[in-house]
């Protein structure tokens, strides 16, 4: 079966359609069916997931190097007990 790259692409990085919508103002469903829309893509559609993946990309990028730098500084203590109110 035919199925469109970025399909591929969001499977194998685990990025729910729901994710990516979020980054381009569109629908789960609207974005499904672009996934699965057999004919030719236009260049509005093709922008709009463009814009998508690298704002995605960028999102991830600064709450990766946010974790990192938490477990930068506790990284020794990940297993000490604190309180379920304290914040990181």
């Amino acid at each position: 079966m035919k199925t469109r790259r970025m399909r591929l692409l969001r499977k194998k990085h685990s990025i729910p359609l729901l994710e990516l919508g979020r980054y381009c103002d569109a629908s789960q469903q609207r974005l499904s069916q672009i996934e699965l829309d057999m004919g030719p893509a236009t260049a509005h559609t093709n922008r709009l997931i463009e814009v998508a993946f690298n704002r995605l990309i960028t999102a991830r990028r600064r709450d990766l190097a946010a974790l990192e730098a938490d477990f930068q500084t506790y990284r020794k203590r990940l297993l000490d007990f604190v309180n379920e109110e304290e914040t990181i």
